[in-house]
C-alpha cells in the first residue's frame, strides 16, 4: 500500500491563528471609511500595511492616527485605474518590506446613473478601478506572491449591486460583478500556490461622512451633487422626514446599519491563519439584510461601501477611491 502526500498537520497555537507579525499587506483606498478600518485591524494584528489614496494629506492623518500600533502603516499615493500605479505600488512594496503577502482591494468609484444614461466614459471611468484596476493589481501582487512561495491572501470588496439588480446603479453593479467572476477565477489559477482568493460584500453601511450626511440631510455628499430620481421615493421621505434610522431597522434584521469595523474584522478574518482553507468565497457582511427577502425601498438602495467627499469626487461623478 502507498503512502498517502499529505499527512495530518499539528493545529496552530491559539495564539497565533489571528497574529499577521512578519506579514505586509497591501489595501487600496485605506485613508477613510472601510480602508482605514481596515487598515487599523490589520496593524492591530502586526501586519506592515501600505495603504493607498489619491491625496497625501489624507494619507498622513492616517499615518498618524496609526502609530501606536504593533504594526507599521504607510501610505502611498496612487490611483488604482492607473496601471502604472498599480506595478510601482508592488514594487514599492517589494523594495522596502520584501514582498506582497496580502492584497485587499478596497478602491471604488461608484457614480450613479440607469443603463440608459450610461455612456462610454462613464462605463470606462468605473471598471477601469472597480474592475480592471482590481484584477490587474491582484495579477501584479498574485505574481509577487507566486515568486516568493509563502502563499498569500487576496481579498476583493464587492456590493449587493452585483447580485440584485440595482438600475440607478446600473454600470456599479455590472462592474462588481465581474470582479466577483474574477475573484473565482483567481481563486482556482492560485490555489496550487496557496493563495487564497475571497471576496467580502457590505451590507448598508454608516461611515462617519455618510451619518453625517444622513443626518443633515444634504445627500450630495452620498450619491453625487444631485439626489438621482431613481432613490426610491419611500426612501426619500424617510431621509426627509428624519425616519431614515426606522427603515434602516426595517431592511436589517439586525436592527442596525454595518460600520466599517464590521467589514474590518471580516478582512482580518480572511487575511489571517483561520481562513487558511476558505477559497474562492464570498462573505456578505450585512445583519442579515441579504438573507430577508424583501421588496420596497431596499430592494433598489445599493450597498456602496462609503461616502465620497468633495475633495475626492469628480465634479460629474460620486468617486470614492477613499471608500
Amino acid at each position: 500500500m502507498s503512502a498517502l502526500p499529505f499527512t495530518m498537520p499539528q493545529p496552530l497555537p491559539f495564539d497565533q491563528l489571528l497574529s499577521l507579525e512578519g506579514r505586509t499587506a497591501i489595501v487600496t483606498g485605506g485613508s477613510r471609511g472601510i480602508g482605514e478600518a481596515i487598515v487599523r485591524r490589520l496593524a492591530e494584528a502586526g501586519a506592515t500595511v501600505v495603504f493607498t489614496a489619491r491625496h497625501a494629506d489624507a494619507l498622513r492623518a492616517v499615518e498618524e492616527t496609526t502609530a501606536d500600533l504593533p504594526g507599521t502603516c504607510v501610505g502611498v499615493v496612487a490611483d488604482i485605474g492607473n496601471l502604472d500605479d498599480s506595478r510601482q505600488l508592488v514594487a514599492t512594496t517589494r523594495e522596502r518590506f520584501g514582498g506582497v503577502d496580502i492584497l485587499i482591494n478596497n478602491a471604488a468609484t461608484f457614480p450613479p446613473g440607469t443603463a440608459l444614461e450610461a455612456d462610454e466614459e462613464l462605463w470606462d471611468r468605473l471598471l477601469d478601478t472597480d474592475t480592471k484596476g482590481a484584477f490587474f493589481l491582484a495579477q501584479y501582487a498574485a505574481a509577487d506572491m507566486v515568486e516568493r512561495g509563502r502563499g498569500g491572501r487576496i481579498i476583493n470588496l464587492l456590493s449587493t449591486a452585483f447580485v440584485n439588480a440595482t438600475p440607478m446603479f446600473a454600470v456599479y453593479s455590472i462592474a462588481k460583478a465581474g470582479l466577483w467572476a474574477a475573484t473565482r477565477v483567481l481563486a482556482q489559477e492560485l490555489a496550487p500556490h496557496r493563495i487564497t482568493v475571497n471576496a467580502l460584500t457590505p451590507g448598508s453601511t454608516m461611515t462617519q461622512e455618510r451619518l453625517a450626511a444622513f443626518a443633515s440631510g444634504d445627500l450630495s455628499k452620498v450619491l453625487g451633487n444631485d439626489l438621482p430620481v431613481h432613490l426610491p421615493e419611500a426612501a426619500a421621505q424617510a431621509i426627509e422626514s428624519g425616519q431614515f434610522g426606522a427603515l434602516i431597522k426595517q431592511m436589517v434584521p439586525m436592527g442596525r446599519p454595518g460600520f466599517p469595523d464590521d467589514l474590518a474584522r471580516a478582512a482580518l478574518f480572511l487575511a489571517c491563519d483561520l481562513a487558511e482553507y476558505i477559497t474562492g468565497q464570498n462573505i456578505v457582511v450585512d445583519g442579515g439584510q441579504s438573507a430577508s427577502v424583501k421588496t420596497g425601498p431596499s430592494a433598489a438602495m445599493p450597498t456602496t461601501q462609503s461616502a465620497p467627499t468633495a475633495e475626492s469626487a469628480p465634479p460629474t461623478a460620486t468617486r470614492s477611491p477613499e471608500r
